[in-house]
């Protein structure tokens, strides 16, 4: 009776390594199919489709910049509606997805844009110090975005955003940005916030939320004429450059309302 030499076939290995080498394409055409299923919801304001179809594609496949970036996206703007702790918990998942991405891809302008975006949000809802803790990370974010595509509208939206509340900062805030931050952040001017804007237009001319975030900009500058200008081509603008388009509609409906003719 012949003994076996306890080597065998390499034919008896090829099945297994066919599935070893098949799981990893089948989980990335698996992810590719829940992020195209996710933008497609996106598109047609389902953002709640969308955080678990992109939410499922980075449990296909964790290191998915595409899928992290626009899991970070529908967060955040679905933390836009919530309320409470939801809003907090929203906004917090926002910005962790959005540093996964940017840890995965440094040099995209995107993933930068994302985080911008989420710490711009979430730092909104927080108290003076955290708030103005947040606003260093903020223009940093955005500023490699804008230096890695200067094509960004969203990019010089979020830049101008800064630009107002940190020119706008009370008394209070500013002693606590000396404790916090040393002193105010330098640059900041509310005409910065005017040009980034209008760049941000120039880019973006059908973005709602560029032409009402501009008009409250020029509200506070007293600006009325300008104001009323920007918030009538928001209200006008077909509502397909956001989801949240027709939120920021009625918004610009009800500043025009107070806007004496």
């Amino acid at each position: 009776m012949r003994r076996s030499s306890g080597l065998r076939w390499p034919g008896a290995c090829l099945p297994l390594l066919a599935l070893t080498l098949a799981a990893p394409r089948a989980q990335a055409a698996g992810a590719e199919a829940e992020i195209e299923a996710g933008t497609a919801a996106y598109a047609a304001g389902s953002l709640d489709s969308a955080r678990v179809a992109f939410g499922r594609a980075v449990r296909l496949e964790g290191h998915n910049f595409t899928a992290l970036r626009w899991l970070a996206r529908a967060e955040s703007d679905l933390g836009e509606d919530a309320k409470g702790e939801d809003q907090r918990e929203l906004f917090a998942h926002a910005v962790e997805h959005a540093r996964a991405a940017v840890q995965v891809a440094p040099d995209s302008a995107r993933g930068h844009l994302e985080l911008a975006v989420a710490l711009g949000r979430q730092a909104l809802r927080e108290g003076p110090r955290t708030r103005l803790a947040l606003s260093r990370e903020i223009k940093a974010e955005t500023d490699r975005a804008i230096a890695q595509d200067p094509d960004l509208g969203r990019a010089y939206h979020v830049r101008a955003m800064w630009n107002r509340k940190i020119a706008g900062l009370n008394f209070f805030e500013r002693n606590i940005a000396r404790a916090v931050l040393g002193g105010v952040p330098r640059g900041a001017s509310m005409d910065n916030a005017v040009s980034d804007f209008q760049k941000a237009i120039e880019l973006e001319p059908g973005y709602v939320n560029h032409h009402l975030e501009l008009g409250r900009t020029f509200l506070e500058l007293n600006r009325k004429a300008d104001a009323r200008r920007e918030l009538e081509r928001a209200v006008v603008l077909p509502p397909t450059s956001s989801p949240r388009d027709s939120r920021y509609q009625d918004e610009a409906r009800e500043l025009l309302k107070k806007l004496k003719p």
